[in-house]
């Protein structure tokens, strides 16, 4: 399984040099009735031989008052989707050539424990990629890829690569994580297009699944290129063949 995504995505990797680089309010009103008696006094007065008399009489009037009561509803986002947004720089404050511990500590503040962490082992174990060392730290279908040697630079371990999404699993934790432009996966084709206008659809061939190409920092899988065909996984970085 392996070996069969390390050919779809170094078969990505060749096509994408040929195509260039380019709160929520909610709720109802409720009302209550409720009533003032107010005291009202009048006086009559009446007169007799020498002397007057006042007789006084009270009276209550009943005074209608309405309050009205609006219920709000607050919806509470999950912090991992604003603070981890991936894009042809990194994920979040994470930027490529990060040292590699930070950005491990810095995601899991968010989503915990690694899922997976395959430790420092030979590139050519896992993929075409470069230099002496590789590691690649999971938390379910988020992927950080880190090495010594990248396109970002050479000669000490850092983070140069992610991939977000698993074919057949869309919806799996964590769920939600957007590119900076909003697309996640799961997105429309159109969405894809509107969103990254310049970016480029590849039809399935004999080596790959159906891709775009925003440029050689960002691009993804797809189930298809017509509009509502959707992403099924999102690329960040230098993937070199994983």
């Amino acid at each position: 399984m392996i070996r069969r995504r390390l050919a779809a995505i170094s078969a990505i990797c060749l096509l994408a040099a040929a195509c260039g680089s380019s709160g929520d309010s909610g709720g109802g009103d409720s009302s209550t009735t409720n009533f003032t008696l107010l005291p009202t006094t009048t006086s009559a007065s009446t007169t007799t031989t020498g002397s007057t008399s006042t007789t006084s009489t009270s009276s209550t009037t009943l005074v209608e008052t309405t309050t009205t009561m609006v219920e709000t509803t607050t919806t509470e986002v999950n912090p991992a989707i604003t603070a981890l947004v991936m894009s042809g720089e990194g994920i979040g404050s994470a930027g490529f050539g990060a040292e590699p511990e930070g950005v491990i500590d810095y995601i899991s503040s968010f989503l915990g424990e690694p899922s997976n962490d395959t430790g420092w082992i030979d590139p050519l174990s896992i993929g075409a990629c470069s230099g002496d060392e590789l590691r690649m730290v999971s938390w379910g279908v988020l992927t950080v890829i880190f090495g010594d040697v990248s396109a970002v630079l050479q000669g000490r371990r850092h983070f140069y690569a992610y991939t977000y999404g698993v074919d057949g699993e869309i919806g799996a934790a964590p769920s939600g994580l957007v590119t900076s432009r909003g697309i996640t996966v799961g997105s429309r084709v159109i969405d894809v297009v509107a969103a990254y206008p310049a970016a480029t659809l590849n039809p399935e061939d004999d080596f790959t699944a159906p891709f775009f190409y925003v440029n050689d920092n960002l691009r993804g899988f797809l189930t298809g290129i017509a509009d509502d065909s959707t992403v099924t996984a999102i690329l960040g970085g230098e993937n070199c063949g994983i």
